[in-house]
């Protein structure tokens, strides 16, 4: 029809891109106050958003704070799945794998989350639930792997003691990555060096083979 005009097209907004982008501009606020404390004014603001594109993006200030924090699990899940190759021996392979691991827990996000599961957790138990699912779990199964393929490559079948792993990974965390909590100076070469080499060893003691007749090269 002669005359009509057509509406221009609005664009098309990926919800879940603004979902991506306001929980990470909204983690620095979850840092420094507890998520109740943390309005969502507060959250468009970090955003340079409108309060309306925040509130219609969320189902309330919980879901932000939920998100924000995912948002890092998935994020360190990412750095710690980026493990390197088994090694010629088994003890090359736990030494490699607890390196890459040393590295992650000593970085400002592996320290974050450290900060949020000790002060939110008593009352956010989904953080454990979390952490247990997309830290530890796939940990436990890549080193379980690591060590498998290493033995296999010289003709064995290694296992290794799952709590073992558990409490040289809950070590490994608590000298590299607690200290920076308690506002301590950069962690000693040295002192890192020793955290590692203790770690390997107790895994290493923690491995056993399937079939005693074969002898574990180191």
């Amino acid at each position: 029809m002669a005359g009509s005009r057509r509406a221009p097209k609005r664009p098309v907004i990926d919800w879940q891109e603004r979902r991506r982008e306001i929980a990470d501009n909204a983690l620095p606020l979850y840092l420094d106050r507890p998520w109740p404390n943390v309005s969502i004014e507060d959250v468009a603001r970090e955003s340079e958003m409108s309060f309306w594109q925040v509130y219609y993006s969320f189902d309330g200030q919980e879901d932000v704070y939920r998100a924000a924090v995912m948002r890092l699990f998935d994020k360190l899940s990412n750095a710690f799945a980026g493990q390197k190759e088994p090694d010629e021996t088994i003890l090359q392979t736990i030494r490699t794998f607890v390196d890459h691991v040393a590295a992650i827990v000593q970085t400002a996000d592996y320290r974050n989350l450290l900060y949020l599961r000790v002060r939110d957790e008593p009352t956010e138990p989904w953080l454990g639930i979390q952490y247990e699912r997309k830290i530890v779990q796939p940990l436990m199964h890549r080193l379980h792997q690591a060590i498998a393929t290493s033995g296999q490559r010289q003709g064995m079948e290694i296992g290794v003691d799952e709590p073992i792993c558990r409490r040289s990974f809950a070590s490994l965390e608590a000298s590299l990555s607690l200290p920076g909590l308690l506002q301590r100076n950069g962690l000693d070469e040295e002192f890192c060096e020793e955290a590692i080499r203790n770690s390997s060893k107790r895994i290493w003691a923690g491995t056993y083979q399937l079939d005693e007749s074969l002898r574990v090269t180191v």
